[in-house]
């Protein structure tokens, strides 16, 4: 009896130990994935291609602007913006008292979650395409058991 108590308790620490070790296993898998998803963010940020981008996006915007307030200013002198201009204010109060103001506030931010939901798609596919060359790049020729047992980097 007393020996299957010693048996039973060494099991159990067995077990212990062999739970604890997958734990420690996962905390480095989690590292390593933040580890890696750091370098992937880094990467992107410093490309050349992410610069190009954000200096025409830049140039872009800065000429959709100056066309904007030129064509809105055109049409706040005119005498079909005023009319407007009363009509907006007239329709803005009654939404203002009606539910169709939370509507709209749901509606936009829903629109809003899918826009950044697709921004994130593009950044995610933008680190793919980074990361293809160079990883072609830095892998090594291996062949048989060795090309196996290599961990990635």
């Amino acid at each position: 009896m007393e020996e299957e108590r010693r048996q039973q308790r060494t099991e159990d620490e067995g077990s212990a130990e062999s739970q604890g070790s997958m734990g420690d296993e996962i905390a480095q898998e989690i590292n390593r994935l933040a580890d890696a998803l750091g370098h992937a963010a880094r990467s992107a940020w410093s490309s050349e291609q992410r610069h190009q981008l954000e200096a025409e996006l830049r140039r872009g915007m800065a000429a959709l602007m100056e066309n904007v307030e030129e064509v809105l200013a055109k049409f706040n002198r005119s005498e079909q913006g005023q009319e407007l201009r009363g009509q907006a204010e007239k329709v803005a109060e009654r939404v203002r008292h009606s539910g169709l103001a939370a509507d709209l506030t749901d509606g936009l931010a829903k629109g809003l979650q899918m826009a950044a939901t697709e921004v994130q798609k593009f950044a995610d596919n933008l680190e793919e395409q980074q990361a293809r060359p160079d990883k072609a790049q830095d892998i090594p020729a291996q062949q048989g058991d060795d090309a196996r047992n290599t961990p990635e980097d």
